[in-house]
C-alpha cells in the first residue's frame, strides 16, 4: 500500500494541514502583550490576598459574621443541603432560636462547598475549612477576569486590562476578598460585576443568551448578598435614563426583561429573598419597569402609525389613565404595608440624614458616613481619576456610557452616605478609573506611533503632543499606579490580621490569642446544665460577640451578629448598664449563667466594650424603654470643658464594674496613661482609689459575680500574666430568693 494512501500519508497530511494554519495565523503582538499584563495582573491580585500566609499567621477566619457561613458549611457537608434548610440552632438567640436556613442567605456556605468538592475531585485533601478560607480569594481572582471582561465590553481591551488592575489592588475590595474574610462580599461583588457584564453585552447585541446569563448572574447575587437591592433597583434607574435619553429600542426591553424574570425566578428560591415579600419596593419597581417599557415602546410604535390627532387624543388619554392607576397603585401599597418593609439600613443608606435615630445602625462604625480619608485609603488615586471618566461619559452619551455614568453616580452617593458601601464604589471607580486613563493616554499613544489621522485640527495637534510629552504622560501614570500599588501593599498587611488574634501596641507581628483563650474555656467550661435544671448555660456578652460564642465557643448566646432582634439587643443592653442588684434578677430570667466583657483592659481606644457603653445605653432607650434606661442618667455635657461627662449610673453599671476592677491587685488599667503596661514601668498603673474613672467602691467591688477567666492580655512578662485582661468571663452567683426577685422585676416591668 502506498505511503500516501497509508495511516503514515493520512498523518502526514493532517500534519501539513497544521502547519499550513499556523503558517497563516498571525498571533499580533498587542494580543501577547494584553494576555501578559492580564496574568501578571492575576498573579498580583492572587498575592496580595494570601498576604497573612506569607506572614506567618495562622489562617483564621476573620471577622466576626463569616463564623456563622463557616459553621453553615460544615453543616451543608455533614448533614446535607435539605438538612440546613430546615436547620434550627438552639444556642443562638436564647430561648428563640435561630432557623438557619431561612436567616442566612445561601450563595456564601455553598461557595465553600463548591471549592471544597472541586478541589477533592482531584484527590486534593482539603477541611472545609481551609475551603472557606480560600474562598475569598478564588472569588476575587474570578472578580478581576470578570473585571476586564466588563471594562472590555464596555469601552476596549485597554480599558479591561485597568479595570481588572484596580479591582485587584484596590483596598475597598481587597479588604473584603483577603484571604479568611469568609462573607457575603467576595461572592456579592463578583456577581455584581457579572449582572453588570452580560447586561451591557444583552442591549448592546440584542441576542438572548446574554440576558439571560445576567438574570442567572443576579439571581446568584440576590441569593448571596442583601446588597442585591441596590443592583436591582440600578437596573431600572438606569434604563429610565436611557429611555429618556431615547436610546429605548427593542434590544434594550429584550434584556431588561429577560433579566429581571430570570433574576426573580432564580431570586425567591432563597427563603431570606422569599420572606421580604414579592410586593415589596425592590422588588416592584424592576417589575413595573418591565410595563413601563413596554408601554413606552407601544407608544412609540403608535406614533408611527398613527395620525398626529389622533396619536395626541390617545396619548393624553392613556397618560391620565396611568396617573389614575398610578395613584391607585400607590394607596393600595401604602395600606399593605409595602413601603414600611424595607429594612432600617436601607433606610439610613438612602437617607443618612436619619441615621441617628436607629442606634442599632448608628452603633456599627462602618455604618458612619464616609470621609475624605477614609475615600482616599479605600480607592486612593481613583479619587481623582472618576470625576474625569464622568466627564467622558458625559462628552459621549452613548447608552453604554449613561449606562456607567448612572452606575457610577449612585455608588458615589450610596458610598459616601455609608463607608461600609465602598465595596460596591470599588467596580465602578475602577471602570470610571480604568476609561479616564485609557482616554488620557490614546491620544499620546496615537501620537507616539505617528497614527493621528492628518486632519486640520489633529496636524495642530501633533505638533504639540510628540513623542517626549508621550514619554512623560506615560511616565506619570505609570508612577501614579505604582504608588497606588504601594499603598495597597500596606494596607494588605492590615487586611491580613484576624480579628480574633489582634495586633497591638509596640508588638507588631505578634498576634494575641485572648479571644482564643476565651473561646476554647468557653467550649471546655459552658456545656454543662445551666441555672436552671434541663436547660442549656447561657453566654451573655454585646452582640459583637454572639457568632464567636456559638459558633467557635459551641456555647449559647442570647444575641448574635445578625442583630435579627432588636428588643433583646436592648435587653441585653440594659443588664449590661444596670447595677448587680438589679441586673441579675433579669438576668435569671434569660437563665444566664456566665458574661463575657471585652474589657481590653479598659483600653476603649481598642474597642473595649467601655467604648461601646453609650450604645448599650441607646438601644436599650429605643427599643426596651420600659426599663427605664435613658443617656441622660449616665451621661451629662460638661458646658465649661464642652464634653460628655460620666455620670454616678455608669460607675454602678455591671460593664463598668466588670471591665475595670482587678480583684488580685487592686488596681485597674487607667487612659491617662498610653502604652504597653510593665512591672518595670508602675508609672502607668493606677491605683482604684485614686482615678475616679475606676474608683469601684466597696471592700471587693463586685457582688454576685465571680471570676472564672482572664486572659494573658496586655501583660509583657509572668510577672504581669493576667493583670491586664482583654477578655475576662464571670459566673453569676444568683441570690437564694432570685426566683422571687425575677418574678416581682417582671411584674414591674410588663412586656410591651
Amino acid at each position: 500500500m502506498s505511503s500516501d494512501t497509508g495511516i503514515s500519508g493520512l498523518l502526514s497530511r493532517f500534519w501539513k494541514k497544521i502547519v499550513d494554519h499556523f503558517e497563516d495565523y498571525e498571533i499580533k503582538r498587542e494580543t501577547i502583550l494584553n494576555r501578559i499584563s492580564l496574568i501578571l495582573i492575576l498573579f498580583v491580585g492572587v498575592i496580595i490576598r494570601l498576604y497573612g500566609l506569607f506572614q506567618g499567621f495562622d489562617p483564621l477566619i476573620k471577622a466576626f459574621d463569616p463564623y456563622v457561613q463557616l459553621v453553615s458549611a460544615e453543616y451543608i457537608q455533614t448533614e446535607g443541603f435539605t438538612a440546613f434548610i430546615h436547620w434550627f440552632k438552639a444556642d443562638s438567640w436564647y430561648p428563640f432560636g435561630f432557623q438557619t436556613g431561612f436567616e442566612l442567605y445561601w450563595g456564601v456556605p455553598l461557595s465553600a462547598i463548591i471549592i471544597y468538592g472541586l478541589v477533592n475531585i482531584f484527590s486534593i485533601n482539603i477541611t472545609i475549612t481551609q475551603a472557606a478560607y480560600i474562598s475569598p480569594v478564588v472569588y476575587g481572582f474570578l472578580t478581576i477576569i470578570a473585571s476586564y471582561h466588563l471594562g472590555k465590553e464596555a469601552v476596549s481591551s485597554r480599558t479591561g486590562l485597568f479595570t481588572a488592575f484596580f479591582m485587584s489592588i484596590a483596598p475597598a475590595f481587597v479588604s473584603r476578598s483577603t484571604a479568611g474574610f469568609y462573607d457575603n462580599e467576595s461572592i456579592g461583588i463578583l456577581f455584581t460585576v457579572l449582572t453588570l457584564y452580560f447586561f451591557i453585552r444583552a442591549f448592546k447585541g440584542g441576542g438572548t443568551v446574554a440576558p439571560f446569563l445576567a438574570g442567572i448572574s443576579l439571581g446568584i447575587l440576590i441569593g448571596s448578598w442583601g446588597a442585591y437591592r441596590y443592583i436591582m433597583d440600578l437596573l431600572p434607574l438606569a434604563v429610565l435614563f436611557l429611555v429618556l435619553a431615547r436610546k429605548l429600542n427593542w434590544k434594550l426591553i429584550k434584556a431588561y426583561t429577560i433579566t429581571m424574570v430570570t433574576a426573580l425566578s432564580l431570586g425567591f428560591l432563597v427563603p431570606r429573598v422569599l420572606r421580604n415579600g414579592f410586593y415589596s419596593v425592590e422588588v416592584m419597581i424592576p417589575v413595573l419597569m418591565i410595563v413601563f417599557l413596554v408601554i413606552v415602546g407601544l407608544v412609540q410604535n403608535l406614533s408611527h402609525n398613527l395620525n398626529e390627532r389622533t396619536f395626541r387624543q390617545m396619548l393624553i388619554v392613556g397618560a391620565v389613565t396611568a396617573l389614575v392607576l398610578l395613584i391607585i397603585l400607590v394607596t393600595v401599597f401604602l395600606s399593605l404595608g409595602i413601603f414600611s418593609n424595607i429594612a432600617d439600613k436601607f433606610w439610613a443608606v438612602i437617607f443618612p440624614g436619619g441615621r441617628d435615630t436607629i442606634p442599632i445602625i448608628a452603633s456599627v462604625s462602618e455604618h458612619q458616613p464616609m470621609t475624605w480619608a477614609e475615600l482616599f485609603s479605600n480607592i486612593h488615586i481613583m479619587t481623582f481619576l472618576i470625576p474625569l471618566g464622568l466627564f467622558y461619559c458625559l462628552k459621549k452619551p452613548t447608552s453604554v456610557n449613561i449606562f456607567i455614568l448612572v452606575y457610577g453616580v449612585t455608588t458615589i452617593y450610596f458610598s459616601g452616605s455609608m463607608i461600609r458601601l465602598v465595596l460596591l464604589l470599588a467596580p465602578s471607580a475602577s471602570l470610571l478609573s480604568a476609561m479616564a486613563i485609557d482616554r488620557l493616554l490614546y491620544t499620546y499613544s496615537l501620537s507616539a506611533h505617528g497614527k493621528i489621522a492628518l486632519t486640520k485640527r489633529k496636524i495642530r495637534l501633533t505638533k504639540t503632543i510628540g513623542r517626549d510629552e508621550a514619554f512623560v504622560a506615560y511616565f506619570v501614570i505609570f508612577g501614579l499606579l505604582v504608588f497606588f500599588s504601594i499603598h495597597s501593599i500596606n494596607l494588605s498587611q492590615q487586611y491580613a490580621r484576624s480579628e480574633m488574634a489582634p495586633v497591638y501596641f509596640d508588638r507588631p507581628g505578634v498576634p494575641s490569642t485572648d479571644w482564643q483563650e476565651a473561646l476554647i474555656w468557653l467550649q471546655n467550661n459552658a456545656q454543662n446544665d445551666g441555672v436552671v435544671s434541663n436547660s442549656p448555660s447561657v453566654v451573655m456578652s454585646w452582640w459583637d460577640y454572639g457568632y464567636w460564642i456559638t459558633n467557635y465557643g459551641e456555647a449559647t448566646s442570647l444575641v448574635d451578629n445578625a442583630t435579627t432582634n432588636k428588643t433583646q439587643i436592648g435587653t441585653v443592653g440594659t443588664m449590661l448598664m444596670w447595677n448587680f442588684s438589679e441586673s441579675v434578677k433579669l438576668m435569671y430570667k434569660y437563665n444566664v449563667q456566665y458574661v463575657l466583657v471585652n474589657s481590653q483592659a479598659g483600653l476603649s481606644a481598642v474597642g473595649s466594650d467601655l467604648g461601646k457603653a453609650i450604645w448599650c445605653i441607646r438601644i436599650a432607650e429605643s427599643t426596651v424603654p420600659r426599663y427605664g434606661i435613658t443617656e441622660n442618667a449616665y451621661f451629662a455635657e460638661d458646658k465649661e470643658l464642652g464634653n460628655t461627662m460620666y455620670q454616678e449610673p455608669f460607675y454602678d453599671s455591671v460593664i463598668y464594674r466588670l471591665s475595670a476592677y482587678d480583684a488580685a491587685t487592686g488596681y485597674a488599667w487607667s487612659p491617662d496613661h498610653p502604652g504597653t503596661p510593665t512591672s518595670q514601668n508602675p508609672g502607668i498603673l493606677t491605683k482604684a482609689s485614686e482615678n475616679p474613672v475606676y474608683d469601684l467602691k466597696g471592700a471587693d467591688g463586685v457582688v454576685y459575680f465571680r471570676e472564672v477567666f482572664r486572659s494573658y492580655g496586655l501583660a509583657s512578662s509572668s510577672i504581669d500574666a493576667y493583670r491586664y485582661p482583654l477578655v475576662r468571663i464571670f459566673e453569676v452567683v444568683y441570690p437564694e430568693n432570685i426566683a422571687q426577685l425575677s418574678a416581682e422585676l417582671n411584674s414591674l416591668y410588663p412586656a410591651d
